[in-house]
């Protein structure tokens, strides 16, 4: 599959990645109250596009950690699947809290490629941390919801963690 560039129009369409509890102006959140979910992480971001391949905003999470504070992506990349109205979607997203920094990368389909409104899901991988989170492993789904008239990215991931 041969990987083209791509518009500012498509970028806005998908960012972000890796995605658990939705925000949209408030952030509501998912509680882990069985001790299975002890393991679990949520995380719910609400991003902006900021550049041709990067987007930045704020995320929430509960679960395993609790935290809060600024994410950002870069390196988004999407690439058209041939007869179809997807693409590949893929890049690295941070997450920037008071308690440290967890580092991601995620990989998905996005759809559809020529409307305003579109979604991205796929699976992300936790790469590093720092501060509480240094040490950590894990990864999960994410599910992203973009808005290309008001310029969001509304997301969630959930996943497992070690570490």
């Amino acid at each position: 599959m041969k990987e083209r560039a791509i518009s500012r129009r498509q970028i806005l369409k998908l960012a972000g990645a890796a995605g658990a509890v939705g925000i949209v102006g408030a952030p509501q959140v998912a509680f882990a109250a069985e001790s299975s979910d002890q393991d679990r992480m949520f995380v719910g971001f609400n991003l902006h596009g900021t550049g041709p391949s990067s987007a930045a905003g704020t995320f929430v999470t509960s679960g395993r950690f609790e935290d809060s504070g600024t994410s950002t992506v870069e390196n988004i990349s999407l690439v058209p699947i041939d007869g179809s109205d997807r693409s590949r979607l893929s890049g690295d997203q941070q997450f920037a809290g008071q308690r440290g920094t967890i580092f991601t990368h995620f990989n998905g389909v996005a759809f559809p490629n020529a409307d305003p409104h579109a979604v991205g899901e796929g699976r992300f991988r936790i790469v590093s941390g720092t501060g509480a989170y240094a040490g950590i492993a894990g990864d999960g789904s994410f599910l992203i919801v973009v808005d290309q008239i008001s310029n969001q990215f509304i997301g969630t991931e959930t996943g497992n963690v070690e570490g």
